[in-house]
């Protein structure tokens, strides 16, 4: 009966982002740094150290360090991930997996006996998989709805029964205008399973951001900023913005660049035999269907790269302000 039943708080491994016993998926684009930060938490865990997007003041939490174990099909344990997990302040006594060169990683499937042999065995504090391709039986479709479910909910049963958490990273949607759980390339039941989902990216100025997008346990996290050097994360700043808004900019900037490119071309093409007055060239391109703006990122860009210049000649009412192309002054 439902009364006999004990009401239980929600546990965190990460407060606020990443609850015990339960599954969280890690989502990014090819080089947005879902590895590293992955490798970042598995080092905090393994040390019993604060990972650098816990927002929990210091001298508030208390932290013991626990077993973590991961399987990777993307990347050699000998060459990249022992390194980075090192130089991340991970303890190594503490980290184990199984080298993509064993004969039984193919046995290593979400559903499989040989997988939770390894976890009964190890008793981890956090599994990581990467990435979520790697580990679905071969008889599973992801894009067949509930398949992703059913094949994630040993998982869950595990997560309860031997007090690890998940951790799934997967790839993300780059279409235009897709954020939220449309994110989450091939399966949306892999968004709804996952009771938090974080997202990886970079933003218009080249640092790396983590966006909180789901949980099921309380508000969402601040999104965190960090920096990669020597292939460690480096913390610098929490932002209101989320991934929704890294994305928009993004496409914001993919749309503008060929109108940009047009623009520059026009420019080059109006001033190839010389200068000529600025409001000719300005008259000339707003009939050719640029916007000022537009004009503008052109004639930005083309002074950046030395090809754009302009003068004044004349005094007083006659004055008249020309431009033209480097090579093309006289």
């Amino acid at each position: 009966m439902l009364e006999n039943v004990k009401e239980k708080e929600a546990e965190w491994l990460v407060p606020q982002y990443i609850p015990k016993g339960q599954i969280t998926v890690l989502g990014g684009d090819g080089g947005s740094g879902k590895t590293i930060t992955w490798c970042a938490l598995a080092a905090a865990i393994s040390s019993g150290k604060k990972v650098f997007f816990d927002s929990v003041p210091e001298g508030f939490a208390s932290y013991e360090p626990g077993k973590v174990l991961f399987f990777s099909s993307e990347d050699s344990i000998e060459h990249t991930l022992r390194a980075r997990l090192r130089k991340a302040g991970g303890n190594l006594r503490n980290v184990f997996s199984v080298s993509l060169k064993d004969e039984n990683f193919s046995e290593i499937k979400f559903n499989s006996a040989f997988l939770r042999q390894i976890i009964e065995q190890t008793r981890p504090a956090l599994v990581i998989f990467d990435p979520i391709q790697s580990f679905i039986p071969p008889d599973v479709q992801m894009g067949q709805r509930n398949a992703m479910r059913s094949c994630l909910n040993p998982l869950i049963g595990m997560g309860e029964e031997f007090g690890c958490t998940f951790l799934i990273v997967v790839h993300t949607n780059k279409r235009q205008g897709v954020y939220g759980r449309n994110r989450v390339a091939d399966s949306a039941d892999i968004w709804d399973i996952a009771r938090s989902v974080l997202i990886a990216g970079c933003t218009r100025d080249g640092k790396r951001y983590l966006s909180h997008e789901k949980s099921n346990y309380g508000e969402l996290g601040e999104t965190a900023l960090f920096s990669v050097e020597d292939g460690i994360a480096s913390f610098l700043e929490y932002t209101d913005k989320k991934d929704k808004d890294f994305v928009q900019e993004r496409d914001y900037d993919s749309y503008q660049a060929p109108q940009r490119v047009d623009a520059e071309n026009f420019i080059i093409d109006f001033l190839k035999h010389g200068k000529k007055p600025t409001a000719e060239l300005d008259d000339a391109a707003k009939a050719a269907g640029i916007t000022k703006s537009t004009l503008g990122r052109a004639k930005t860009k083309l002074r950046e790269r030395g090809l754009l210049s302009g003068r004044s000649e004349g005094f007083g009412n006659s004055k008249i302000f020309y431009s033209y192309l480097i090579d093309k002054a006289l």
